[in-house]
């Protein structure tokens, strides 16, 4: 099923949105670099059960807010007040959220931000600084030069080609798409390049990617302490950015729910949308697919 295509307003601008369905509204967030597009073939099944909203983010895709590389969204709080934005404009809340990578936090966080802003929360390989590291990362952004690998490598992105095709021949099976299937990186490559004269570009642009990945929260644990609400956290079975160290923190909220998924990579949502989407179609029903 294609998704209804429809430009939300908000403050400053206006959010691009896939929107599918009707019922309960499910507001589901992308991760960094990539656009809603991706994750078609994980939400278009839910349809039949929820009115699902799939925004781009600030500086992604198609929405049409201000974003300038090297302004950091310090602890995503720009993509959270986006987020509550967002829902205030389709009605208010309390709504689901769910979200993948930076989508996930920026999710929980807004909800714990914002009473009343969500029912119910499934965060997908939520990425975050974790809390032994969280000083020396503060000071280190305060300073001006905060240690992100993935930012280095996402300013090193080519951020222009002659067409579609050429995006799609450099970026197949390598890299973060290294397992992807075809249908992904299409959905990836419609929603995440916009025209540039003769050629495309990409709409998160390299240097707000590493802009970005450098404002990745240092809150998120607190904030995941004391959220009143239940929630999902599915983590990848390799290369998660939930370390396993962390469980036990994350477990202490007796809200939550932690499953990690063995044989998964930090794409599950994309790889492996079958095992993930038993876990949205559940949110905030009380009840999970292995009980």
């Amino acid at each position: 099923m294609r998704p209804i295509e429809r430009f939300v307003p908000v403050p400053g601008g206006r959010i691009f949105t896939l929107q599918w369905g009707e019922g309960p509204l499910l507001v589901f967030t992308h991760a960094t670099g990539m656009c809603a597009r991706v994750y078609t073939q994980l939400l278009a099944p839910l349809s039949d059960r929820f009115r699902i909203v799939a925004p781009d983010a600030r500086g992604h895709g198609r929405t049409e807010l201000e974003a300038v590389p090297g302004h950091i969204p310090v602890d995503w709080t720009l993509y959270r007040q986006d987020l509550v934005a967002l829902v205030e404009a389709l009605g208010g809340g309390p709504v689901l959220l769910a979200g993948h990578s930076f989508g996930a936090t920026a999710s929980l966080e807004a909800a714990v931000d914002t009473p009343g802003l969500a029912r119910a929360v499934c965060l997908i390989d939520p990425p975050f600084i974790p809390p032994d590291h969280v000083a020396a990362y503060r000071a280190a952004r305060e300073a001006g030069h905060p240690p992100n690998p993935m930012a280095d490598t996402a300013e090193r992105r080519r951020g222009r080609f002659d067409s579609a095709a050429a995006a799609r021949h450099s970026y197949h099976g390598r890299g973060v798409f290294r397992d992807w299937p075809d249908s992904a990186l299409d959905d990836y490559l419609e929603g995440g390049l916009l025209p540039d004269g003769d050629g495309v570009r990409l709409a998160c642009t390299p240097g707000w990617e590493a802009t970005s990945f450098r404002g990745a929260s240092t809150t998120f644990m607190d904030s995941l302490a004391r959220a009143p609400f239940p929630f999902t956290v599915l983590a990848a079975g390799e290369g998660s950015t939930v370390p396993e160290t962390e469980e036990p923190r994350i477990r202490a909220n007796p809200r939550a729910h932690l499953r990690r998924l063995p044989g998964t990579g930090h794409f599950l949502a994309v790889t492996h949308p079958d095992l993930v989407r038993p876990y949205l179609a559940l949110l905030g029903s009380g009840t999970f697919p292995d009980k």
